[in-house]
């Protein structure tokens, strides 16, 4: 009996030490993970920043597509005023032509008339 008394305080006083290391073994386990945490809230941040700035570009990607819209419609009106102007150039460059051929007919029917009266 006295022996058994003797394995039972060995056997308590190894699962003593079991319970003591596992113990430990948890506890170390606790600051890894307290570890892991304080570096998934760095990350959290740094998603928070990375999502800050993903709404401002898309904020400025906005404002550039409405400047090319309206840059669009502004070169559409553009190009219809200078259409108009072209149309305008080339009518007077063609009256331009004509009066410059009726000017040589009249000087040369004045040629004709000053021949005729000598």
């Amino acid at each position: 009996m006295a022996q058994v008394n003797k394995k039972i305080k060995q056997v308590k006083m190894t699962l003593d030490k079991l319970a003591l290391l596992t113990q430990q073994g948890f506890m170390g386990v606790d600051k890894r993970f307290d570890g892991v945490d304080k570096r998934f809230d760095g990350v959290d941040k740094r998603f928070d920043g990375v999502d800050k700035r993903f709404d401002r570009v898309e904020n400025r990607l906005d404002r550039v597509e409405n400047e090319i819209r309206e840059m669009k419609e502004n070169s559409s009106e553009l190009f219809t005023k200078l259409d108009k102007f072209i149309a305008l150039y080339e009518k007077q460059e063609q009256e331009m032509l004509l009066f410059g051929a009726q000017i040589r007919r009249l000087e040369e029917r004045v040629i004709k008339l000053e021949s005729q009266q000598k």
